[in-house]
Order: C-alpha cells, then structure tokens, then sequence
C-alpha cells in the first residue's frame, strides 16, 4: 500500500466540507460522507430530534442553569459509519456548529474513547460570538466500522455558561484508489476537470463546465462548482481569500452554482467579487448516483480582464464584542468608506447573524439609520446570511454608522465575524 503522509493530505481541509477539500497526494479524490441522525435512534437521547448540545464539566450543578433541560445533553454522538476501514486513505469530521457562549474555551471531542482532538478557535474563547463549519482531521485507525462514538466537551473559561451547539455533523471518508466499489462501479477509470469560456479571463458572467468522459454522464446526479477567491469571509473561518461554500442543514449554499442537467453548465457572477490581489481557482464537486462523490483538480490562475471597474470590500472599523444585542441592548458598530463615493454604482452589505430574535423590535438592523432585513423574523435560532442591495444615497463618505438592537429577553441577535461588510462597485 503506498505510503500518504496524514496531515500533507489534510493540509487545508479546515473549515469547509467541500470548499477546502481533504488534500490528497493523488490524481483521483472520491470519497463518501456520513451524517450524523439526531433523531434518538443512535443517539444518547438526551435532546431526541434536536441538534446536539454540548456543556462544560460543572454546569449540572450550575445554581442559575442546572435545572434546564438543555444541562442534561451529555453532548455524546454517534455516527454509524458502514466502511471497510482497509479501503479508507483519510477521514475528517466535518461540523455545522453554533460556537458557543461568547468566551466558552477549548472544544473538543474524544472518538471512540481513543484519542482527544481539538475543535479549531473560531473566536468565541476571545469573546466574539461564532458560527462555522470546521473540518477535522481524523486518524482512521481510530474509527471503527458500524457505531463510532464521539464525545464533546468544553470548559467554561470566563463565560457565564460553556455551551455550544452542533446542528450537524458528518465524517467524510476519502476512498483509496483501488477501494472495491469504485472498481465494482467502473469508476475507477473517471476523471473530470473543470473549464471556462474564454480561458482563464472571467467575465462578469463566467461560463463554468465540466469535462468528462461521455460515457459516465448517466451516473452523474449533479455537479456543484466552488470558487477561491479573495471575498467575504461567509465560512466564519477567519479567512477571505478561501475556497468558499459551505452546507446548511446539509445542502451547499454560497457555492459558484449547481446543475443536474448534462452538460453541466453553470455562469458565475462575478460582478460585485472584489479586486483581486492573486490569482483565482475554480474546483467542482460531482455526485454519482451510487453516494460516491468525485473532487476535480483546482482550474488556477483565473484573473479578471484588465480594465475592469473596481470592486472594494469595507469592513467595521469599530465592533463591540460580543455584537450581540438582547434586553434592550443596544450595539454599534462603524464602517468606514472612501471621502468620495460619487463613483459608486452598486453597493451590497453582507452580514452573518445567529437569529435568536428582535422581539418586538420592527427595525432591529440600520445603516446610518436606515433599516435592512437581516433576521428571519421567527427568531429560528440558526444561521442567518444576508446579501442585499444598498441605495447608494443611505451611505455617507467616511463614517458610517451600524446599529443592531434587540429587546428580547432570551437570546436576541448575535453578529458573527467578520461582521457587517459593504462591498461598492465604482465606474
């Protein structure tokens, strides 16, 4: 068996099931995902057909919340993973998780009772409030095949509570090339690449296809194209010239596109993508009709034609932290633009919020007091992403001034990093 070194191939395989990829020293990726039920079945059935809650060691006798039913979640997991372990090259645990209490420390998990592996700081033991999508490196070894166990903890560090909430998770299984049922599936002998019209130039509408021989095209049920570029930072990684893309309850969002019909064509719209200071990539993700998924090579070097218009993302300036706004508390934050805006022609805001409601609130979120609808509006406790059109004449040159506010008493509205962003497109 050839020699792959474990952590060379899971390099940058750290935020985003599919976006970041399981780096592996082969022309060939496939693999599988298993996801976690939380429907008590195989499960601990603490929290039957809910998301998983995790809390620090001593909370069960915590005098304010030992007596809620959320500090009984033992924050145990299990995952049945039916793999012949000798045809796996490499595994990860991949999670959709609220990151916690703001200043909540060291999330970990133990699998199957062997070894500790640390959950990856997404801001939250600094006291910001988090949401993310981490990927974690899994030695196969310590898996079995059947019932696996994954137990998660966390300490309380200098939060009122440690807890944190995983609404899903998976571990993804990267098949070896000789594995039985890609030989059995004749897929083996697949290979795909990504291209696009006009080369490596995008335009602001961008052709994306997929090459592939014809002969596999009925095993094909879709194919879904992720971009690395420099953008904002929608995984909560920390990261903005990333692969993005990530799941929500389980289906990809924020991706290049998706088609489930030959030939596979997808247009990206690369209009409001800022200037890139390197050159861009392009990947695809194609899903055979027996689960096995196939990952292309990365199309690099892509670049925008030159003249183009430019495209600038802004950022807060000035954050509280957390930004996080509930019982009447109001949050401010400032972003700062050009003195002279008169050039702009289009202006999105992007903004990331855990929703755990306004109340009676109408205007929870304004720009220079000027309201834009970022939560849901049923406090959905979950993930909340907005990309919305700006009127030009609500921005001011300099500062600009962001105001959330929640007068709930429970939980309220948590903005999560990088915090609202303007992205302004100039003549």
């Amino acid at each position: 068996m050839r020699a792959v070194p474990f952590l060379k191939c899971l390099t940058l395989a750290f935020f985003s099931l599919y976006a970041s990829g399981i780096e592996r020293c082969s022309s060939q990726v496939f693999f599988r995902e298993h996801w976690a039920e939380f429907d008590g079945r195989v499960n601990n059935n603490t929290n039957p057909g809910e998301r998983l809650r995790v809390n620090d060691a001593s909370v069960s006798l915590h005098e304010t919340f030992g007596k809620r039913p959320e500090a009984r979640a033992n924050g145990l997991q299990l995952i049945q993973i039916p793999e012949d372990l000798f045809g796996i090259e490499s595994a990860g645990l991949y999670l959709e998780m609220w990151g916690g209490h703001p200043e909540t420390e060291n999330k970990r998990f133990i699998l199957n009772g062997k070894e500790t592996y640390r959950i990856p700081e997404d801001g939250v033991s600094d006291g910001h409030c988090a949401y993310s999508y981490p990927l974690i490196p899994i030695k196969v070894e310590q898996l079995v095949t059947g019932l696996n166990a994954f137990q998660f903890a966390c300490d309380r560090g200098k939060s009122f509570w440690g807890h944190f909430i995983i609404d899903n998770m998976a571990v993804r299984c990267v098949l070896k090339d000789d594995h039985p049922d890609l030989q059995a599936s004749g897929l083996s002998g697949f290979s795909a690449q990504v291209q696009v019209d006009g080369g490596r130039v995008l335009a602001d509408n961008a052709t994306i296809s997929l090459l592939y021989p014809e002969r596999f095209q009925t095993n094909i049920v879709s194919v879904e194209y992720f971009g690395r570029y420099s953008g904002f930072d929608d995984n909560g990684n920390g990261l903005e010239n990333d692969w993005h893309g990530y799941t929500h309850n389980r289906n990809l969002t924020r991706t290049i596109g998706m088609s489930d019909e030959p030939p596979f064509k997808v247009v990206w719209d690369t209009w409001m993508v800022p200037d890139q200071g390197s050159a861009m990539g392009i990947r695809a993700v194609v899903r055979f009709a027996n689960g096995i998924r196939y990952e292309t090579p990365a199309l690099d070097g892509l670049r925008f034609p030159g003249p183009r218009n430019r495209v600038i993302i802004f950022r807060c300036t000035e954050m509280p932290k957390p930004f996080w706004s509930r019982d009447k508390n109001e949050k401010k934050a400032v972003l700062l633009l050009p003195d002279d805006i008169s050039g702009v022609v289009s202006a999105r805001l992007m903004v990331r919020i855990w929703d755990g409601g306004e109340g009676e609130v109408r205007e929870p979120f304004k720009v220079n007091g000027h309201a834009y609808a970022i939560t849901s509006g049923k406090a959905v406790h979950d993930l909340v992403f907005t990309d919305v059109e700006v009127r030009r004449e609500h921005l001011n040159p300099g500062e600009n001034t962001v105001i959330l506010y929640s007068d709930t008493e429970h939980h309220g509205i948590e903005m999560l990093p990088p915090g609202p962003c303007l992205i302004l497109r100039f003549r």
